[in-house]
């Protein structure tokens, strides 16, 4: 039987198209199973697998590797024709770590005499301080090692104010808190040598005990103050007289106010605040 022209072009056309179909599935197959993916620096790279080793792969491909740093598989192995090659990059830190053990109180006394209670604190603060090595892979910390560790202890004093039901309301540790040595004086209420008639300050408070005027300049108005001694004060006042360096403590009476005359003292700042 004799194929017509027709046929034989279709068939040859089949072929030719069977042929391509072919050489395109072998040549993906073929170029699928020789590629490597490269893992590095967070980047991921698909790479034609050569008769090549690792490092001379990686060279190629621009990826350096440091002296600490991880390879799989290792460098001197013959580039796989399928799979990955992964870096992992390795870095070591030596860092100083301190950690702030709870405060421990030793002694405390109470103070109810100005303004709003108080109580004086002396106790120990522990620091634990480490020297670690930590190692990290990719930028993750994966080891750490403490290479030494020691504890230090700290004599501290601190000024706790008091909520009415006796709780803290706040604490300051006088150790941090800016001091500062003036000369005292003593006021009262109704002093005829304080401002006004002597019952209501600067700041329009009530004058007693605890209120304290000073030289804006210096301390300014408004501050929480300590001073040893005296106790709790409050910065609520100003006088004539009161310039640089000076500060006049609000007693009870004329009687008390000669205890504080011209006497050398430490001022503690613990801070500025709208209420006492």
């Amino acid at each position: 039987m004799k194929i017509s022209s027709l046929k034989k072009i279709r068939i040859f056309i089949y072929i030719g198209i069977a042929s391509i179909l072919l050489l395109s599935f072998w040549g993906a197959y073929f170029y699928y199973s020789h590629t490597v993916t490269i893992l590095a620096d967070g980047r991921k790279k698909i790479v034609y697998s050569r008769p090549v080793t690792v490092a001379e792969a990686l060279k190629k491909e621009g990826v350096s590797i440091g002296k600490n740093d991880m390879v799989s598989p290792a460098l001197t192995s013959v580039m796989p024709r399928h799979g990955t090659i992964e870096v992992t990059r390795v870095s070591e830190e030596i860092k100083e770590e301190k950690d702030v053990l709870p405060f421990i109180v030793r002694w405390s006394q109470k103070y109810t005499r100005n303004l709003r209670p108080v109580e004086l604190q002396k106790g120990t603060q522990k620091t634990r301080i480490k020297k670690v090595k930590k190692t990290y892979h990719n930028g993750k910390t994966v080891k750490e090692t403490i290479l030494r560790e020691r504890t230090t202890y700290k004599t501290i004093y601190r000024l706790a104010l008091l909520a009415k039901d006796g709780s803290t309301e706040q604490i300051y540790d006088l150790s941090r808190a800016k001091k500062m040595k003036m000369i005292a004086t003593a006021y009262y209420p109704g002093d005829p040598l304080a401002w006004k008639d002597g019952t209501i300050t600067f700041l329009g408070l009530k004058m007693q005990r605890g209120i304290v005027a000073v030289d804006p300049g210096v301390i300014p108005l408004k501050t929480r103050v300590y001073v040893p001694g005296f106790g709790y004060g409050y910065a609520g006042d100003t006088g004539s007289a009161i310039k640089g360096n000076r500060i006049d403590l609000g007693v009870n009476d004329a009687e008390e106010e000669k205890q504080f005359m011209h006497r050398r003292v430490t001022v503690y700042l613990l801070e500025e605040s709208e209420t006492w």
